[in-house]
C-alpha cells in the first residue's frame, strides 16, 4: 500500500526544493486514501557540507528511511523528552549526522498511519500524526485528499506550541492544503482539517449479549473492541449496581455509536449519554480517543456504560448528575486498572494533578456541584468533573472502594434516589456512620438522615406493607410517598423538626387501613346525611 500511494502521488511531491537554512528544511506530505488512511512522507534537505538534524519518527509502527543524496554517518534512536521537555507515548526521535555531496543533503522517511483522517460519513476530520523536528530548521506540510473529499479551508490549522497557523489559501483547494510561513521557533504541531465526503455511509450493526454496536464498516474492529470490553465487565457491573439491563427485547438492546466531535472540540469530550424524555439514550464515543495510549478509549467506554446502571439502580442524572460523573469516573478507572490497561495510570495522574491544582484554587469547598444539572453549570467543566471524581473516589477511599458502593446500590435496591440528602442517608448506611459531615465539609449543607435511621425504616417497613393492589389505599399510599419524600429532600424543613415530620408520616403510614375506613365512613356519612336532607327526611 506504502509504495502504490506514493508512486501515484510522486508527480506532487518530487518538486525539488533548496534549504537556504542552516539547519536544513522539512517538507511533511500526507497523502489520504478514500478510507482515511495516510501514506506520511518527510522529506530533509540541507545545503551543509556537513551537520545533523532530528525528527520524531513512530514508535510502534514500522517507518524506513533513504538517503537520495549525500551519506548520514551514524544515528540514534532517542527520548522525545530528551529533545522537546515533553513526553510523546508513540514516538521516538530520529537524531542523524551526515556529510552532503556538492554540499547537497537530502532524506526521505514513510510510514502508513491507519486514522490520520477519521471518517463517518459525511463528516470528516483530518488530525496529523506528531510533527517534531530539530528547532531552527525550515518547515512545509501539504495535506492531499482524494477528489471526493471536499476539504474545509476555514477549518484547516497547523496547531503549534504558541499559536495557531492557517493554510496558504491561494495555493490551496478543496482537495489539496499547504502550511508554509510557520515561524521558526514552532518545531512541535499538529494539523487540523475539517472536511465533507460526498456519499452514504456503509453502516453495520454488531450485536452481541445485550448490546448494539452501529458503525461504519471501515471501524468495524474498533466497534468490536468496545463491545467485547463491555461483554467482559457486564458482570462486574451486575453484580456492582445489582441490576441488569436485559431489554425487554432486541430494539430496546443497549445501542453504541461513534461520532467525530466538532472541528474546535476535537479532545474536549471524551463521550456522552442523552438522557431525553425521561430515559437513557444511547452512547456515543469520541472515534478520536481510539488513537490514544490503550486505556483512554476502554475508560471512556466504561465511563458511558456507568451512566445506563446508574439510571437502572434508580438514580438519575437530573438531579444528581454530579453523583453519576464522579461514579463513572471513578467506577471506569478502577475496573479499567483491574483490567491492566497502561494509560490507566496516566489518566490517573492527569486527574490527581487537576485535582491538586482544584484544591489549590478553591480549597475542598465543592458546593457547587450541587446546582450542577443538565441544564446548569455552575462552573467549567474541568472543575466540575474533577470535584465530583474527588468526592466519589475519597468517600471510597474511606469506606472500601468498589464493596462500599457495592453495598451501597444492594442497599437501596429497589428504590429510587432524587435528591442528596437521600443520597446522603444511604451512604451512611453503607458507611455503618454517618457521611454527612464529610459531605458538608466539602459544602453540600445536607441534613443528616441517618440519625433518624429507626423512624426511617420504620416508614419504609409500613408504607411497603400497605397493599399496592387495593385501589382505596393508594390515595394514602401517594400522599405519604410524598410526604416522606419531600421531608427526605430537607427542602421547606423547619431546622430540628425533622423527627417530628417523619413520626408524623410514620403514624399516617402505620395506621393507613384505618384512616382511610376512617376518611371513607366520613365521606360516606356526608353523602348520606345531603341525600336525606334533600330528600327531607329531615
Amino acid at each position: 500500500m506504502l509504495i502504490s500511494l506514493a508512486l501515484c502521488f510522486n508527480l506532487i511531491t518530487l518538486i525539488s526544493f533548496s534549504s537556504p537554512n542552516p539547519d536544513g528544511f522539512f517538507r511533511y506530505e500526507f497523502i489520504v486514501d478514500d478510507d482515511g488512511f495516510t501514506l506520511v512522507r518527510i522529506n530533509y534537505v540541507s545545503d551543509a557540507e556537513y551537520g545533523s538534524s532530528w525528527v520524531m519518527v513512530p514508535k510502534f509502527s514500522n517507518w524506513l528511511n533513504y538517503t537520495i543524496r549525500g551519506r548520514i554517518y551514524s544515528w540514534i534512536l532517542g527520548d522525545p523528552e530528551s529533545y522537546t521537555g515533553s513526553q510523546y507515548f508513540f514516538y521516538e526521535i530520529l537524531e542523524f549526522h551526515f556529510v552532503s555531496v556538492e554540499r547537497r543533503f537530502e532524506m526521505v522517511i514513510e510510514y502508513n498511519f491507519s486514522t490520520a483522517a477519521m471518517i463517518i460519513e459525511p463528516n470528516g476530520i483530518f488530525y496529523s500524526p506528531q510533527i517534531g523536528f530539530k528547532k531552527g530548521s525550515g518547515f512545509e506540510a501539504a495535506v492531499t485528499f482524494p477528489s471526493t473529499f471536499k476539504a474545509n479551508l476555514n477549518e484547516a490549522l497547523a496547531l503549534g506550541s504558541l499559536g495557531s497557523y492557517g493554510p496558504e489559501r491561494h495555493l490551496s483547494n478543496s482537495s489539496f492544503v499547504i502550511f508554509r510561513n510557520i515561524p521558526p521557533f514552532e518545531n512541535l504541531l499538529r494539523i487540523e482539517i475539517g472536511f465533507r465526503v460526498n456519499r452514504e455511509p456503509n453502516i453495520v450493526d454488531l450485536e452481541s449479549g445485550v448490546f448494539r454496536f452501529s458503525t461504519v464498516r471501515r471501524y468495524e474492529s474498533y466497534a468490536w473492541r468496545i463491545l467485547n470490553l463491555y461483554n467482559a465487565t457486564y458482570d462486574r457491573f451486575v453484580n456492582l449496581f445489582n441490576v441488569t439491563l436485559l431489554p425487554s427485547s432486541d430494539s430496546r438492546k443497549i445501542t453504541v455509536r461513534f461520532f467525530l466531535p466538532d472541528f474546535y472540540s476535537l479532545m474536549s469530550i471524551g463521550g456522552y449519554v442523552p438522557f431525553t424524555g425521561g430515559s437513557m439514550g444511547d452512547i456515543y464515543i469520541n472515534f478520536v480517543f481510539t488513537r490514544y495510549v490503550e486505556g483512554y478509549l476502554e475508560v471512556i467506554a466504561l465511563h458511558e456504560l456507568v451512566h445506563h446502571f446508574l439510571w437502572k439502580a434508580g438514580i438519575s442524572p437530573e438531579n444528581l448528575l454530579w453523583f453519576h460523573e464522579g461514579m463513572a469516573q471513578y467506577v471506569s478507572l478502577e475496573i479499567a486498572d483491574e483490567i491492566g490497561y497502561e494509560g490507566v495510570n496516566m489518566i490517573r495522574q492527569e486527574t490527581e494533578s487537576n485535582i491538586h491544582n482544584l484544591k489549590a484554587a478553591i480549597g475542598e469547598n465543592f458546593g457547587f456541584l450541587k446546582d450542577w444539572t443538565l441544564s446548569s453549570t455552575p462552573r467549567d467543566l474541568n472543575t466540575l468533573y474533577t470535584a465530583a471524581y474527588y468526592v466519589v473516589s475519597r468517600l471510597a477511599e474511606d469506606y472500601g472502594g468498589l464493596e462500599y458502593y457495592a453495598k451501597f446500590f444492594r442497599l437501596m435496591s429497589g428504590k429510587t434516589v432524587e435528591d442528596n440528602a437521600a443520597l446522603c442517608y444511604y451512604l451512611s448506611l453503607a458507611a455503618n456512620e454517618p457521611v454527612a459531615d464529610k459531605l458538608n465539609a466539602w459544602g453540600f449543607n445536607i441534613p443528616d438522615l441517618y440519625t433518624h435511621m429507626p423512624l426511617i425504616k420504620g416508614i419504609e417497613e409500613a408504607v411497603s406493607a400497605i397493599d399496592p393492589y387495593n385501589p382505596l389505599l393508594q390515595p394514602f399510599r401517594r400522599l405519604i410517598n410524598t410526604l416522606y419524600k419531600g421531608v427526605l429532600s430537607g427542602k421547606r424543613i423547619i431546622a430540628g423538626s425533622m423527627q417530628l415530620y417523619f413520626l408524623f408520616i410514620l403514624i399516617l403510614a402505620r395506621f393507613t387501613p384505618l384512616i382511610a375506613l376512617l376518611v371513607y365512613s366520613s365521606i360516606l356519612f356526608t353523602v348520606v346525611m345531603i341525600v336525606l336532607k334533600v330528600k327531607g327526611v329531615f
